[in-house]
């Protein structure tokens, strides 16, 4: 099994709290607030951002000097940590083979309505198969992966994940606009780039010969999204339970992943990513209903 596969990394919900428990001490409060204010205070992440509590969680995570554009981002991370924790956590992790299938297979057009597999849940991608290309003098950022937060049955939002590396602190997220859940799996089946095939990777050198994607715009992101959707959707048996590194290939402690290599960095390998320590669930090949 690849090192890609092998087990569920440490997630942007739990790089986002101090402590194991933060969210079960302060996002009881978060739901209490939004309930007594309604008019989507929760559903909503303009407004949720908003709340008494929501800027006291905000407050205690930010650090000091921190640029107020990261403020905004951590906004947009703890509306999906909050509906992530309060659907009871579910994290799904992509298989490499899965990943591919629905790079090049999605739903036949009109044929599928969207169906979660949740309110809310965060999926992560094979580590460093998907990626955005950089700004100006900044390098492509791997996708680790994305929350998806559906509260109300009208919309569905979606947080992508970049950025989660051994080899530096932080991370960086991208909110995507708030789509109508309706209308939602339509994305499924278009073809989002002007030209070329989408995911397709033209800015990493050498990306054909390791078999690399990429997602060069918000929409490629709700396509790749929507497509594991309908995938969940559309193959009964695909998921599985997860298990933690200990178990691969008949090791017995963490010890496991000791000589294992990692990833290149800028200085030779670095050491395997932290497992997550949430329950997961990974998504495998599974036969079509």
């Amino acid at each position: 099994m690849s090192l890609h596969d092998r087990y569920a990394r440490l997630t942007p919900y739990e790089h986002l709290l101090p402590e194991e428990s933060f969210a079960d001490e302060r996002f009881p409060l978060i739901r209490k607030e939004g309930r007594e204010r309604g008019g989507g205070a929760l559903s909503l992440p303009e407004r949720f951002v908003l709340l008494k509590e929501a800027v006291a969680v905000l407050t205690s995570v930010r650090e000091g000097g921190e640029d107020p554009r990261l403020t905004q981002q951590r906004g947009a991370l703890l509306f999906h940590a909050f509906h992530f924790w309060d659907a009871g956590c579910p994290l799904f992790l992509l298989s490499t083979p899965v990943a591919r299938f629905v790079v090049g297979t999605g739903p036949a057009e009109g044929r599928w309505s969207p169906a979660l597999p949740g309110r809310a849940g965060y999926v992560q991608l094979p580590q460093h198969l998907f990626w955005v290309p950089g700004g100006e003098g900044t390098p492509p950022e791997s996708v680790d992966g994305y929350f998806w937060s559906a509260p109300s049955p009208e919309q569905l939002s979606i947080l992508v994940v970049l950025g989660m590396r051994e080899d530096r602190p932080g991370l960086s997220v991208v909110p995507l606009p708030t789509l109508p859940l309706a209308a939602a799996g339509i994305w499924a089946s278009l073809q989002v780039r002007p030209q070329g095939k989408d995911f397709q990777p033209s800015f990493l050198p050498g990306a054909g010969l390791e078999d690399l994607y990429a997602l060069q715009a918000g929409a490629e992101a709700v396509k790749l999204s929507m497509r594991v959707f309908w995938y969940l959707d559309s193959f009964p048996g695909s998921v599985e339970r997860g298990e933690g590194p200990e178990a691969g290939e008949g090791a017995t402690g963490p010890e496991a992943l000791e000589g294992v290599p990692g990833p290149e960095a800028a200085g030779g390998p670095v050491e395997p990513p932290r497992p997550s320590a949430l329950e997961y669930r990974r998504i495998v090949l599974g036969e079509r209903k």
